[in-house]
């Protein structure tokens, strides 16, 4: 949020606010987008080989990780269903990734226009909140475990300390 003169407070007019709060759900979707990457990371580890070596399983680590979204999702052998509804969030991350801001950023000074893309938003999260509800059933079905906050905890990765994993 932009600030007010000297002092570094917060500008609260209505326009900022309501660009502010459209900036917060565009981030909040991408890094959605992100953690619906590892789930497919996720359905490829279950089906790795049995008896692979460390090196063997982080080479393919290492190539899911240059991939893209669309890729893992050819990959993961979804059900027909799950795949068309797979294709679509790869459609609307590319768009917002690529195209959605950009189209939209000249007009975000209007406090209308920001509720309408905010509305627009909140639609992508919904059909967001629906596949992976059927994206997580699957990986249940296939047996793929689930990371529980205990075992963050234990691996250090529920609370991570910024000076180690951003320096």
């Amino acid at each position: 949020m932009t600030t007010d003169g000297d002092q570094g407070e917060p500008d609260l007019k209505p326009g900022n606010v309501a660009r502010f709060v459209v900036f917060g759900a565009f981030g909040e979707l991408l890094a959605r987008f992100q953690v619906l990457e590892l789930t497919f990371w996720g359905i490829l580890a279950h089906r790795q080989k049995r008896g692979m070596t460390l090196d063997q399983r982080l080479a393919k680590i290492e190539g899911w990780n240059r991939g893209v979204l669309g890729n893992l999702v050819a990959a993961a052998d979804l059900p027909a269903e799950l795949e068309e509804e797979a294709r679509r969030a790869v459609e609307a991350r590319n768009y917002l990734v690529h195209q959605f801001m950009r189209d939209r950023m000249p007009f975000l000074h209007d406090t209308a226009f920001c509720e309408r893309v905010g509305t627009e938003l909140a639609e992508v999260s919904g059909r967001l909140d629906d596949f992976e509800s059927a994206l997580g059933e699957h990986t249940r079905a296939l047996g793929v475990p689930e990371v529980t906050d205990d075992e963050l905890e234990e691996l250090g990765l529920a609370n991570p300390d910024p000076n180690e994993w951003f320096s």
